[in-house]
């Protein structure tokens, strides 16, 4: 957004599939919400263009101290409560099935050149460079990049009340948001519109990066375009049910892990609203 101023898990059925325990994405998403509960500026951290790519119309100096810092610091700050939950949703959605195809370190790495990557290509492309930009949604266009590519035939189960799921192909949503990206970076929509304020251009290049870079950063053995039906780390009662059962500590700590990230999410953002 804009802002003035080791394999992964198989298919099975939902309430059986084990939840990855995807440290460095669970520690991404606390670390991001804690940088906005704790009030820490966003300034020193925002990427402004003009830094990097240079301009002629600049009147005084911007509240920006470190252009290249910007280039992966604005990955850690947010608007408001609703800028930082959609981002960190997804996030965890899709992040630990990715981290679990890449290694932890590699993941990581990851997460920020496809920040860094969504940065240059809204500099390069935006028509105000002098306009501060921040949020993590270009990394996490490139972890839906990655899962995309990793699992093309993935879905979501929706559940219903009803004894059969819903399954949406994840190619569809997915596919829905990069086109949306694409038509409004070239048909800007006008500025008095409040999604004018949202880096498209930095969607779309954190999705090419992260389709890039996920086919050198996989584990060994780990396939691209696995025919596999997996899908992402939706959270469900019945998996937190599972966790009064009999079986192994550590899945039982995975399922608690997810519940206690989902929860902090909705508190933040109902504190915000």
């Amino acid at each position: 957004m804009r802002q003035a101023f080791d394999s992964p898990a198989p298919s099975v059925p939902d309430g059986k599939a084990p939840i990855t325990t995807a440290p460095v994405t669970t520690a991404l998403v606390i670390l991001c919400v804690a940088v906005f509960l704790l009030d820490v500026p966003v300034e020193p951290f925002a990427f402004v263009p003009a830094y990097l790519f240079g301009t002629t119309d600049l009147e005084g100096p911007l509240p920006v101290v470190d252009g290249w810092r910007g280039l992966v610091g604005h990955a850690f700050v947010h608007a408001d409560s609703l800028h930082l939950v959609t981002n960190m949703a997804v996030l965890r959605l899709f992040g630990g099935r990715v981290e679990a195809a890449l290694g932890g370190a590699r993941f990581l790495l990851f997460f920020l050149l496809t920040a860094a990557a969504g940065a240059l290509t809204e500099g390069w492309l935006t028509d105000d460079p002098t306009v501060p930009m921040l949020g993590a949604s270009g990394a996490v266009s490139g972890v839906m990049g990655a899962f995309l590519l990793l699992h093309p035939r993935a879905v979501l189960r929706l559940p219903l009340l009803v004894r059969a799921p819903v399954l949406i192909p994840l190619a569809l949503p997915v596919g829905c948001d990069l086109g949306i990206n694409t038509a409004l970076a070239l048909f800007p929509p006008p500025p008095d519109l409040a999604i004018s304020a949202i880096a498209w251009e930095a969607h779309l290049g954190g999705f090419a990066a992260g389709l890039l870079l996920t086919v050198p950063l996989r584990r060994r053995r780990v396939r691209l375009l696995d025919r596999a039906a997996v899908g992402p780390d939706l959270p469900s009662l019945r998996r937190l049910a599972g966790v009064l059962r009999p079986g192994p500590a550590s899945d039982r700590l995975a399922v608690l892990v997810d519940a206690g990230v989902w929860v902090m999410l909705v508190v933040v953002l109902l504190r915000g609203s």
